[in-house]
C-alpha cells in the first residue's frame, strides 16, 4: 500500500470531491508561501535593531532556534489547508444540500450569490454560507464584499469568529438570526484594507 493510495482512499471514502494530487499541489503552493523569503531570518542589522528596541519578549524570540519555530508553522499551515478542505463543499455536494441542480450551483456561484475558490482543478464553496439546506439569507450583499485575493482561510476565520461589532456573534450565525446583511459585508470589506 503507498501513501498515495492511502490518501486516495482517504479522500473517498470522505467524498472530499479532490484528488490526492489536487491535495498535495494545495499543501505545496500553502507551505511554499509559508517558507518564502519573506520568512528567511533577520539579517545581521535587522537582529541588532530587535535586540536594541524590540523588548524582552522579542530578544528571546531571536534566540531560540528557527527550525523548531518553522517546523510549527509549516505544521499550522498544512493544519489549515486540510481544513479549509475539509470545511468545503464541492459543486455536486452543494447541489445535493440544496435540492438543485449542479448548474444551478454553478449559476450561484458565477453571478456571486455563492462564494467558490478554486482548489486545484476545482472549485470549494465553504460550507459557512448554509443554514442547513438553506443559503444564508443576505449571502450576495456578503459575497460581493469578499474582497478579491483574500484567502479562503481568511475569509471562513472572519465569518466563523464571534464579532463585536455583530452582538458578539459570528457573522454566519448573525446571518442565519436574520441580521443585517449590509453589517456584515461593511466589516468584510474593511478586511482588504489590511
Amino acid at each position: 500500500m503507498s501513501a498515495t493510495t492511502d490518501l486516495e482512499r482517504v479522500l473517498a471514502r470522505h467524498n472530499v470531491g479532490i484528488s490526492g494530487d489536487e491535495l498535495v499541489a494545495e499543501l505545496d503552493d500553502a507551505l511554499s508561501v509559508a517558507s518564502s523569503p519573506a520568512s528567511e531570518p533577520l539579517s545581521e542589522t535587522e537582529a541588532t535593531f530587535v535586540r536594541a528596541y524590540g523588548g524582552p519578549q522579542a530578544v528571546g524570540v531571536l534566540d531560540e532556534d528557527p527550525g523548531p519555530i518553522a517546523r510549527q508553522l509549516s505544521q499550522a499551515v498544512a493544519r489549515q489547508t486540510v481544513q479549509a478542505i475539509a470545511s468545503t463543499l464541492s459543486i455536486v455536494e452543494a447541489a445535493a444540500l440544496l435540492g438543485v441542480d449542479r448548474s444551478r450551483i454553478s449559476q450561484l456561484v458565477s453571478h456571486h450569490r455563492l462564494w467558490a475558490f478554486r482548489l486545484g482543478r476545482s472549485k470549494r464553496i465553504p460550507r459557512w454560507q448554509f443554514a442547513g439546506a438553506t443559503v444564508l439569507p443576505g449571502l450576495d450583499q456578503v459575497v460581493a464584499a469578499i474582497p478579491s485575493g483574500l484567502a479562503p482561510q481568511s475569509v471562513a476565520g472572519f465569518m466563523t469568529t464571534p464579532q463585536p461589532e455583530l452582538d458578539d456573534l459570528a457573522p454566519a450565525r448573525f446571518l442565519a438570526n436574520g441580521g443585517d446583511a449590509d453589517a456584515v459585508a461593511k466589516l468584510l470589506a474593511g478586511l482588504g484594507r489590511w
